[in-house]
């Protein structure tokens, strides 16, 4: 018992010591399907030096000091808002994996639990050397078909698409704002929308934490916990595919919400993977604003 208050209160004055540095924390590692491993973490709400990027490590033993990875090339370098980043392993052995946030210089503090994983991770599946190349075209499938082992309470099946995500160009976004001031007659709301490849639960990787989050809240219309985490996956470093769906079930969460404005900036950065689809979800939330 003596122990455990001993450690409690060193973990409380280190989170009092340590909460305005630049130092990642909550820092956590998860097995994911194939030869992926998902980190996620929390940054400092109020650093006292502004974070310019995020410097991640893996290792095959616990990281406990800077001297560790000092002399070592970052596994991947990432935005300062990043959250969360899929590692690809090579083969399954344990690893465990610090995050360092970058000042003027890396932040050379290692502290567990905060930035530098406690517990090692590895996958737990037979790695694939290769995933199954998809295909980019519009697909489509007549009224009335039926997928196999769809999402929970999804009963329609519309075009699907595929997608990239990309900065809004200033031209882009005046088109947009010039749109927003003419008034048309409203049209029926839209019915909700998912494509293809998330009515099935797939093997792992990007795609099976997209799905989990549509199973578990879009297609239960929680769309502000939808909201919230899309924002918190599109916040990591998720394949293109994979980042532009989830954009566009942001928009459709935004526009179920009545936040039109918002709906409009989600669906506008994704209006040139899904011309068509985007157009009509774009006319819908214009006629509304």
């Amino acid at each position: 018992m003596k122990k455990f208050l001993s450690a409690l209160i060193i973990f409380i004055s280190a989170s009092l010591l340590f909460a305005e540095r630049p130092i990642v924390q909550d820092i956590q590692a998860m097995p994911g399907k194939n030869n992926r491993i998902n980190i996620f973490w929390a940054l400092p709400e109020n650093p006292d030096e502004e974070i310019t990027s995020l410097q991640i490590y893996r290792s095959n033993k616990q990281i406990t000091s800077y001297s560790q990875i000092a002399s070592l090339n970052p596994l991947a370098s990432l935005a300062p808002d990043f959250t969360g980043y899929t590692d690809i392993v090579p083969d399954m052995n344990e690893y465990f994996y610090a995050v360092i946030a970058v000042t003027k210089a890396p932040y050379d503090l290692i502290l567990l639990s905060f930035n530098s994983t406690v517990n090692g991770v590895k996958v737990t599946t037979e790695i694939k050397r290769r995933e199954p190349k998809k295909t980019e075209y519009e697909k489509f499938y007549p009224d009335g078909s039926m997928r196999e082992t769809p999402l929970p309470y999804i009963d329609f099946v519309e075009n699907t698409d595929k997608e990239k995500d990309r900065l809004i160009s200033d031209k882009t976004i005046s088109a947009t704002n010039s749109l927003t001031s003419k008034t048309s007659k409203k049209t029926a709301s839209l019915n909700p929308y998912v494509f293809e490849e998330d009515l099935i639960s797939p093997d792992g990787g990007d795609d099976y934490l997209l799905f989990e989050i549509l199973k578990n809240y879009f297609v239960q219309q929680n769309y502000e916990e939808t909201v919230s985490q899309i924002q918190k996956l599109t916040g990591t470093n998720i394949n293109e595919s994979t980042r532009n769906r989830a954009f566009f079930y942001l928009g459709e969460s935004e526009y179920f919400l009545g936040h039109y404005e918002n709906a409009v900036k989600t669906f506008v950065k994704v209006e040139h993977a899904y011309p068509t689809l985007v157009k009509k979800w774009l006319d819908s939330s214009l006629d509304r604003l």
